[in-house]
């Protein structure tokens, strides 16, 4: 199954596990194949860097290099304008788009209140949990 993840789901789970981090795992493990646009890599890369995580250069890069690691990187050859509210939401559409992404899966309520992004299901972390029997 080829699954786009948002970056906010990636990020939880990294950093605080639970549901998302069992996604994570899973995409660590080739339960699903995680695909990742470089505008995803990007945002990933800038919220690792926060100040309140705490992460030197160096840990970023390895964080975002795991990540990137596994995932397959799609380079989306257009902007879709599907999501209306907030851009870096367009960046996962895309993505999703352009990979012939099943699902995206997402925490983020301008995606998750869509149900349907041009024809992809948008599930939340729980749902793609359950729908993987990861637990």
């Amino acid at each position: 199954m080829i699954v786009t993840v948002d970056t906010n789901v990636l990020v939880s789970g990294v950093f605080f596990g639970g549901i998302p981090g069992k996604i994570v795992e899973a995409a660590r493990e080739g339960a699903f194949t995680l695909v990742m646009s470089p505008p995803l890599l990007t945002e990933l890369r800038t919220v690792f860097a926060r100040p309140k995580f705490g992460l030197d250069p160096d840990a970023v890069r390895l964080l975002t290099a795991d990540m990137e690691s596994s995932a397959t990187i799609v380079y989306p050859r257009k902007r879709h304008r599907v999501v209306t509210g907030d851009m870096d939401d367009g960046a996962v559409v895309d993505c999703a788009i352009e990979s012939g992404s099943e699902c995206i899966v997402s925490g983020d309520s301008h995606l998750t209140d869509m149900g349907v992004a041009e024809g992809i299901r948008v599930v939340t972390p729980r749902q793609f949990v359950d729908l993987l029997n990861l637990e």
